[in-house]
């Protein structure tokens, strides 16, 4: 009986070392596909697409480990990427939560300058663009089909309001979107040191989610519109980073915008949605929104009429929360 167990103890040390030594070969020899697909999976808009030879591969660089980014910098600021896949995944209830329904308060009140700027719009992540451009599996540098053009247009349209506004067009996740955050910090620290007037700040981005097929594809983009006096508008959000010292006037502020939508054009926000984890550079400001205007599955025509109306409902909160 001895024997037998000094036997099976070394047939079982040999196959632990044996299947140790293949594991660790597979994993060190594709650690690069490995990380791919992570990555992949995490962020479905970074899926390389076999077939496509678009104008550049964007995010190239982000499966390349980086020793100097991380999650968080050494002021604590730099918050990691995320592109969001709260749609269509398996995990989406794991890793997003929608804010808990709160009667919404009108912000603090602010001192609006005539004559300065009032407001920036800037984004970070510039590349993101709408149907009918799929290069870059929905990256582009072409202006004319990304949320550049969604970001002039809401511009344009608070401009006729009467403010001022500054709209930076920056690149801030080109060639890489590894630290895109910290790029785009650094952007809008510099607009806000020579101007202080500026009291509104819109990081304007468009959701990002993986279609499989036509149908899919289809059925998001009916999901995703709704229609106000006979033209199609894409839906928009805004998300809030927990992590962001000023969460609690940050969410407020996102809130109110979403209970102004909801009395002028009901169906066309969405909920406020909380992630996990970041700050997303809202600590700048507490009138800060991440707005998330119309998805990858929605045109850039209905994305431009999301920014026409949207103007119309900051105008109304930006005018009850003047001093």
């Amino acid at each position: 009986m001895k024997r037998r167990s000094i036997i099976l103890s070394i047939i079982l040390s040999i196959s632990f070392v044996a299947i140790f030594s293949i594991t660790s070969k597979a994993i060190s020899s594709n650690e690069e596909d490995f990380l791919k697909y992570l990555i992949t999976k995490t962020y479905p808009e970074l899926k390389e697409e076999k077939k496509n030879k678009g104008l550049f591969k964007i995010g190239i660089n982000m499966f390349k480990k980086d020793e100097k980014q991380t999650r968080t910098n050494k002021d604590g600021e730099f918050i990691k990427i995320t592109v969001n896949d709260k749609k269509n995944t398996q995990n989406s209830n794991k890793t997003v939560k929608q804010a808990k329904p709160i009667k919404p308060q009108v912000p603090q009140k602010v001192e609006l300058v005539n004559g300065k700027p009032q407001i920036l719009i800037y984004h970070t992540h510039a590349t993101e663009s709408y149907e009918p451009e799929r290069t870059g599996n929905y990256h582009s540098l072409n202006k004319k089909y990304t949320v550049l053009a969604v970001g002039e247009e809401l511009k344009k349209n608070l401009e006729k309001k009467g403010y001022s506004v500054l709209h930076n067009q920056e690149y801030h996740d080109y060639p890489s979107f590894n630290g895109s955050y910290s790029r785009s910090l650094k952007t809008a620290r510099s607009v806000l040191s020579k101007y202080d007037s500026i009291k509104f700040i819109f990081d304007i981005h468009r959701d990002g989610i993986e279609i499989k097929n036509e149908e899919m594809r289809k059925s998001t983009r009916k999901r995703e519109t709704v229609t106000i006096n006979g033209e199609k508008v894409a839906r928009f959000s805004i998300v809030v980073g927990p992590e962001s010292p000023n969460k609690t006037e940050v969410e407020k502020f996102a809130n109110y915008i979403m209970d102004i939508s909801n009395k002028k054009y009901p169906g066309l926000a969405k909920k406020v949605i909380v992630k996990p984890y970041g700050k997303f550079n809202q600590f700048l400001s507490n009138n800060y929104a991440l707005v998330e205007i119309g998805g990858n599955a929605n045109t850039i025509d209905e994305s431009l009429n999301t920014a026409k109306y949207l103007s119309e409902i900051l105008d109304e909160v930006l005018k009850n929360m003047k001093r």
